[in-house]
């Protein structure tokens, strides 16, 4: 059986600016790449590219749970601690029944992420 190795998230923005912004400024992205309307990002293994879509309907129009991007993360408080210090609006981290302290960011175009540390048992 074929083994997938890495993954990649391809998000669109209707204002590649303001999301190249928030993921630089406020998460903590790094952009190795720019060109024709698409910005590559990672932090950690973490890999996104965001594309510039005018016109798209933002995902703030979606109540369900059609699009969460999950990152797994070795200190849930820490992380949390280094958006607040930046502004960003996050909910407080919260231990889940299913062994995860979690806490979640919506971006300017309603992308919906979760931030995940596995607890101990």
């Amino acid at each position: 059986m074929a083994n997938i190795f890495d993954n990649l998230t391809i998000l669109a923005v209707e204002d590649i600016e303001i999301s190249r912004s928030f993921y630089i400024n406020q998460l903590g992205f790094n952009e190795y790449l720019r060109t024709g309307g698409w910005s590559f990002l990672n932090r950690g293994s973490l890999n996104l590219r965001i594309g510039h879509c005018p016109g798209i309907v933002p995902m703030t129009s979606c109540q369900d749970h059609s699009l969460i991007v999950q990152a797994n993360v070795d200190d849930a408080n820490e992380l949390y601690q280094e958006f607040i210090s930046k502004g960003v609006d996050v909910s407080e981290p919260e231990d889940k029944p299913w062994g995860f302290r979690e806490f979640g960011v919506i971006t300017p175009d309603g992308h919906r992420f979760m931030f995940t540390e596995a607890l101990n048992n």
